[in-house]
């Protein structure tokens, strides 16, 4: 049996190919993929600048020198069409999704039972492809770590899909303001729909006057930053809680769920914003969290009862033979873009 994969051959170059599907083994499952979302944590790599991998201690790694034929593509959700011997929490027809350790845009996947996600079954087969689980667990994630107290303020900063679903999310929160921090009003837009209480475009007038006035002059309490650029970073400090010597302002917390991995020049005013508001600085990526499966099962969960309404932001569809056209309208920044998937 074959499969049709995308696979990565240089920067910003993908070759489409037929290949056998290897014999599953005993802890093992065959998974006929039903999509694949686009992120732009694969984005670093598709450039050709640098990809994780694995340093001499076995311990995950930033690696430049990237090793062509590269398989990336680590949202990936389909059906179970073959179990191994051993395998007993899954079965022939049972949907899954996976931990990001599986990457490859394919028609099919041979995966580890302990690698896979349930969703579960009474989901139409037509909605599968939206219920994307590695991004739903990451938003799930930030939204456990961000846990505003009762009254308190959040700010996103970023509304791509990842910042509008933890708008999403923190309206089910105890803050009693979300406020949403984006260029684009269109997005800002949608922020609003989705739960934001008050949004603001930094182009329009001094962000921090604007977020003190909504705020008491004491900035916000939690801030996450969803960009993954030194300026979204920059940003964040602007408008988080301030620091006070003498009472009890500052302590703010900035969560960082993003992938920092563009080289940019450093701007000294984020030193000094540091110093002077001083927040907590948290990284809330997957492996943050003390369980990932648990955190996947319970955002996609979540999404099921509309708490996290990832099919709302699907804006894209890109069959395989696609997926150049996919990842250059992701680098683009065309605002019209918002989260695209690849149906194999």
């Amino acid at each position: 049996m074959k499969r049709t994969a995308a696979i990565l051959t240089g920067p910003k170059k993908f070759q489409i190919i037929e290949e056998d599907i290897p014999a599953i083994q005993p802890h093992e499952v065959l998974v006929e993929v039903e999509a694949i979302g686009l992120c732009h944590s694969d984005m670093p790599t598709y450039l050709g600048d640098s990809q994780l991998g694995f340093d001499e201690r076995g311990h995950m790694a930033m690696i430049k020198d990237i090793q062509y034929p590269a398989h990336i593509g680590h949202e990936s959700v389909g059906v179970i069409t073959e179990v191994g011997s051993e395998v007993s929490d899954y079965k022939v027809g049972d949907y899954v999704g996976f931990i990001p350790a599986v990457a490859g845009f394919a028609s099919h996947l041979v995966v580890p039972a302990a690698f896979c996600i349930p969703i579960p079954n009474e989901l139409p087969r037509e909605e599968l492809k939206y219920c994307l689980a590695e991004p739903l667990m990451c938003v799930g994630n930030i939204v456990k770590v961000a846990n505003p107290s009762l009254g308190e303020t959040v700010a996103v900063v970023g509304c791509g899909m990842m910042g509008l679903l933890t708008i999403a999310g923190l309206k089910h929160s105890a803050a009693s303001k979300i406020i949403a921090v984006d260029v684009q009003d269109s997005r800002l837009e949608l922020a609003k729909e989705l739960g934001a209480t008050h949004t603001i475009n930094p182009t329009s007038g001094n962000l921090t006057d604007l977020v003190d006035e909504l705020t008491d002059r004491l900035g916000a309490d939690v801030v996450v930053e969803i960009t993954g650029s030194l300026r979204g970073l920059k940003t964040a400090l602007k408008v988080v809680r301030y620091g006070d010597l003498l009472g009890s302002a500052g302590r703010g917390k900035i969560l960082i769920p993003s992938l920092y991995a563009k080289e940019e020049t450093w701007d000294p005013e984020i030193g000094y914003e540091l110093a002077y508001r001083s927040p907590v600085l948290h990284s809330v990526h997957p492996l943050y969290a003390e369980d990932y499966i648990k955190v996947a099962k319970e955002s996609i969960e979540a999404s099921a009862k509309g708490i996290l309404p990832i099919k709302k932001l699907i804006s894209h569809e890109f069959t395989l033979d696609d997926i150049q056209k996919g990842f250059e309208l992701m680098e683009s920044g065309d605002p019209r873009y918002i989260k695209g998937i690849i149906k194999p």
